[in-house]
């Protein structure tokens, strides 16, 4: 069909949305935009009154779901019509909609030919290349289209998510600002708000999620408008939007859902579990909510339960990358390295170089003292990630543990050079040491303390190089101080027995001397039984 048909320039495009997740395969639905024209002047002939039908009927089977039925129907169309537009355009959506999107995206560009006034092809293509991850294509046929159909609110909303996924914030608000407000969505709202945040204009933002409140939309709209204002630092308008839906419709999940996420980010960590808990009742089992409630009782220093609320999540969704990698991460937290390995494990192999899921294998790998395997996933990492300074700790901390403490205070040097982390500093004071430097380890291990009095080890380990050095009065202050901190450190009990000795407070040193052979004997039977109590997670 021409521009002349019963239907004009553009009149069905499926706007193809591609929701790409970090590690799954790209999912493609489509959403119909049908815009029927009235008929000419002119009488229609019988022929294209059935092709208009047929494309009805097409259109029917495609938003149902049924893309088999719609491509016997278009190919049907072609057969006798090869060069209408509208029917190319369907099928190419059929087509990229079954992921066989090089012959979409040719079926398109025919359409085009036909009729390059064409917008829903434009559309059509547009959203492919987006989807193909080919931006820039996108744009230009946007843009086209644009000049076609300057008034088309989806449009103008698509060129907004392309510029401000480009940083171009000041752009998509020009695109923004074009969109009539009746003829705003959802996805509107939270791209206009997403821009505001971005482009600091927080009055904007506050008067945006005023008009938000008036707008006839749904408690799953809500909850990611209010998410996005809360991401963006107004957690009090995230608040009163959420409270204020709560109050005017029933008790739904995704409000409760969203107050207990938000209640979470300032700290009210009490609120933020009771309406997680009575989102868990609204919607049993769920996955997003059972990791909500773990990371409240994570932050909130409770590893145990948070652990049990990962299980439950692992039970419903075993190998749910998030959930994985969550449970690894607390179980690691935890000490439970014969649970957090395996995790860690099965998070390489399903998404290998995976940067995250390196960092807390080795990690893992580091803590079973598996040292030259956690070494090898550390310069794994550090490929990955070469600015990220934890790499190169993970790296300094498994090399000083092999005893290669040349390299590992290469390794550490270069850590501190991307990255400020007193246990970096700590370690290579450490090493250091190991390596005989000792004014250098004094000096780095002063640092330290000096910074972070609070630093047990740093403490021990400056004590001990200062009574190595002779200077028993700092050694002492310096191990008086770990032990108050931690007194359960065996070496810095027996240092401090040591200088005791040589201070000549033989009393005080059998003392520690004691409590050292107390907590060498409590460790070993501590292990025993840790290794009799931990059970490897099921597979």
């Amino acid at each position: 069909m021409h521009s002349s048909s019963l239907i004009r320039v553009s009149p069905c495009s499926f706007w193809l949305t591609a929701q790409a997740p970090k590690l799954s395969t790209v999912v493609l639905s489509a959403w119909l935009l049908l815009v029927l024209a009235g008929g000419n002047s002119q009488a229609q002939t019988s022929a294209e009154e059935i092709s208009f039908s047929r494309l009805q009927q097409a259109i029917t089977a495609i938003s149902e779901g049924n893309l088999r039925q719609a491509k016997a129907i278009l190919t049907a169309v072609l057969a006798s019509r090869p060069r209408d537009a509208d029917a190319l355009n369907l099928l190419g959506v059929v087509r990229a909609q079954q992921h066989r999107f090089t012959e979409g995206e040719r079926l398109l560009r025919r359409a085009l030919g036909v009729v390059p006034t064409h917008v829903g092809a434009h559309i059509n293509l547009a959203e492919l290349y987006v989807t193909l991850k080919r931006p820039e294509q996108a744009k230009q046929l946007l843009l086209a289209g644009h000049k076609l159909a300057p008034a088309r609110a989806d449009i103008n909303v698509k060129l907004a998510t392309l510029y401000e996924e480009e940083g171009d914030h000041q752009e998509a608000l020009r695109y923004l600002d074009l969109v009539p407000r009746e003829d705003a969505s959802p996805d509107y709202f939270n791209l206009l708000l997403k821009t505001l945040l971005k482009l600091n204009r927080l009055e904007d933002a506050r008067k945006l999620a005023a008009e938000f409140k008036k707008a006839p939309i749904d408690s799953e709209a809500t909850m990611t408008f209010a998410m996005l204002l809360a991401a963006g630092g107004l957690t009090e308008e995230a608040l009163t939007l959420l409270e204020d839906a709560l109050s005017q419709s029933s008790a739904s999940y995704p409000l409760l859902y969203a107050l207990g996420v938000v209640n979470s980010r300032i700290k009210r960590y009490d609120k933020a579990e009771d309406y997680l808990l009575v989102a868990l009742k609204a919607k049993p089992a769920d996955v997003a909510t059972l990791r909500a409630l773990a990371q409240v009782a994570r932050t909130s220093g409770n590893l145990e339960k948070a652990l049990a609320y990962l299980l439950q999540a692992r039970r419903v969704s075993p190998d749910t990358p998030e959930v994985l990698y969550d449970f690894a991460a607390t179980a690691l937290k935890m000490g439970l390295i014969l649970d957090a390995l395996p995790a860690f494990q099965r998070l390489n192999d399903l998404y290998p170089r995976q940067p995250a899921y390196v960092f807390g294998l080795a990690a893992a790998r580091l803590r079973k003292g598996e040292l030259e395997e956690a070494e090898r996933l550390s310069r794994i990492y550090m490929q990955l990630r070469p600015l990220d300074g934890s790499g190169y700790y993970l790296r300094g901390a498994a090399l000083h543990l092999l005893n290669r403490q040349a390299e590992a205070q290469d390794a550490l040097e270069h850590s501190l050079r991307l990255m400020q982390n007193p246990q970096a500093e700590y370690l290579l004071g450490l090493t250091l040491y190991e390596q005989g430097k000792r004014v250098a380890a004094i000096e780095r291990l002063r640092t330290v303390v000096q910074a972070h009095p609070e630093h047990a080890a740093a403490q021990a380990t400056l004590g001990t190089a200062l009574s190595d050095a002779g200077n028993y009065a700092e050694a002492r202050i310096a191990l008086e101080r770990s032990v108050q901190i931690d007194p359960d450190d065996l070496r810095a009990n027996y240092q401090l027995g040591l200088v005791y000795s040589k201070l000549g407070e033989k009393e005080a040193a059998k003392r520690m001397f004691a409590r050292a052979d107390e907590l060498r004997a409590s460790e070993r039977q501590r292990e025993s039984v840790i290794l009799k109590l931990i059970e490897p997670p099921e597979k």
